[in-house]
């Protein structure tokens, strides 16, 4: 017979790898326009990537999650015939026509072990944020595969004022994950935060 201090070993060791291979996810910021009341019933998520097959997934993730909450999204990719990164006078044309009243910008950062982030100033306008998104991602500075530590920052945009309405980070830590496997456990969590800030009915 197994004793009860043998299965308190095993369990507790159990547990103790199940917890050592799963990636740490905590909210780092989260900021909303307290005056906004309306929930979101169309959207378009844009994902900025320096890979068309990341964004591509970036898109397509948040978009199914999204119609599970009922709300008529579309991602930017599907929007455009274009291969390329669109620009955010492309991007607020195509919501426009789309009858979208939101888009959402999301991207992944990467700054090391001990990463941070603070929403920059420009970030309360939709075009000076992509423009600089873009940038970002596309710098020296973007995620690699060796990052101990990733944060993905998501913007929530009114198409017709480009106003900013909310605003989340979320902070990876020991990434050992695929970025792909990031990015859907970090979309959960970016759409019950929406909720829990009733963006989402």
């Amino acid at each position: 017979m197994v004793s009860a201090k043998r299965v308190f070993f095993v369990t507790s060791l159990v547990c103790l790898v199940l917890l050592n291979s799963c990636t740490t996810t905590k909210f780092q910021s989260v900021w909303k326009d307290e005056g906004y009341k309306r929930h979101i019933e169309s959207i378009m998520v844009v994902g900025v990537a320096e890979r068309l097959d990341i964004r591509k997934f970036f898109e397509r993730e948040f978009v199914r999650q999204f119609k599970e909450c009922g709300v008529n999204a579309i991602a930017s990719v599907d929007a455009s015939t274009s291969e390329k990164e669109l620009t955010e006078d492309v991007i607020l044309a195509a919501a426009r026509e789309q009858g979208t009243d939101m888009i959402l910008v999301t991207h992944l950062l990467s700054i090391g072990a001990t990463a941070s982030y603070h929403l920059p100033k420009h970030a309360t306008n939709f075009h000076t944020y992509y423009h600089w998104a873009y940038a970002y991602v596309h710098g020296p500075q973007y995620y690699t595969q060796s990052s101990q530590s990733v944060l993905l920052a998501t913007n929530l945009y009114e198409t017709e004022t480009e106003k900013l309405i909310w605003s989340v980070t979320t902070k990876t830590i020991d990434v050992h994950e695929s970025k792909f496997k990031i990015i859907k456990s970090k979309s959960k969590g970016v759409i019950k935060n929406l909720r829990k800030n009733k963006l989402l009915q």
